[in-house]
């Protein structure tokens, strides 16, 4: 008698707390670490009134994918490590270690990380208006 309570118990257990553990399992599966960026230059374009340019390292994680999103001015992205693989409105480009890929101009674009393992660390040159967004997001 005691046997059937105990296995009564455990499969109530596993009845209602089991969703929840998948849950939790799903969960984890889709966080993705995010990129992490340090700006190494920012300032005035001399002769270049009104305009800036930003120089930044980006450190990115096995598996991420990177929002939608389009640049306001020209933007050359230089490959550190690993491969960067590109996809715009034209198709799917990818770019390994000592590439530069220099992004089309108002572009729409997603940037991905297809690797299961190994990181992705770029450099990004950027241009832009003094004081506007260098990148606007894009549904």
């Amino acid at each position: 008698m005691r046997g059937k309570h105990l296995i009564s118990t455990a499969l109530t257990t596993v009845f209602f707390l089991g969703p929840l553990g998948i849950q939790v399992a799903e969960a984890q599966q889709e966080y993705v670490p995010k990129v992490t960026v340090q700006t190494l230059h920012q300032g005035e374009l001399p002769g270049m009134d009104g305009k800036e340019m930003t120089v930044k390292h980006l450190a990115i994680p096995p598996g991420y994918i990177g929002g939608k999103h389009m640049h306001t001015g020209p933007v050359f992205v230089y490959v550190l490590e690993g491969v960067l693989t590109v996809e715009t409105e034209s198709g799917t480009a990818s770019y390994g270690v000592g590439e530069l890929y220099p992004e089309p101009l108002g572009a729409v674009m997603k940037g991905r990380n297809l690797s299961a393992s190994d990181d992705l660390e770029l450099l990004v040159f950027q241009v832009g208006e003094i004081g506007k967004p260098m990148m606007v997001k894009v549904e």
